[in-house]
């Protein structure tokens, strides 16, 4: 949905989104405290990040202060935000520049998301 702002709504819709499809959570809540391992969490504690934040390096931030799962947090945060209109794009380059590069790693995953781009903006 955010993912490379293939929309004109704003990040701050997302709560209502998610309530409106996958109902009897509190989507809209901020979330504090530590992150357990459940999906639920993660995702809770992810959007509340990215509509909490406008950059992306506040967003990893926030998903690192929370304590737990927060690599698991971070990686739905990041994914979500990433080519937002909304969030800017400011991570330092030693970030992106120092992840491993094995078969999965930084080209794999700039591949990837070139390739989810393209699939998202075609028509």
């Amino acid at each position: 949905w955010l993912c490379h702002n293939n929309t004109d709504e704003s990040k701050q819709k997302l709560p209502a989104l998610l309530m409106a499809r996958v109902p009897g959570y509190a989507w809209d809540q901020p979330w504090t405290g530590r992150v357990g391992v459940t999906g639920l969490e993660c995702v809770a504690a992810a959007l509340a990040a990215v509509v909490a934040h406008n950059s992306l390096s506040a967003i990893l931030t926030c998903c690192v202060e929370y304590g737990g799962d927060v690599d698991t947090v971070a990686a739905i945060a990041m994914a979500a935000a990433s080519g937002s209109r909304e969030v800017e794009q400011n991570l330092p380059g030693h970030l992106v520049e120092g992840l491993e590069n094995g078969g999965y790693g930084r080209d794999y995953l700039v591949k990837l998301d070139q390739r989810l781009h393209e699939v998202v903006t075609s028509p």
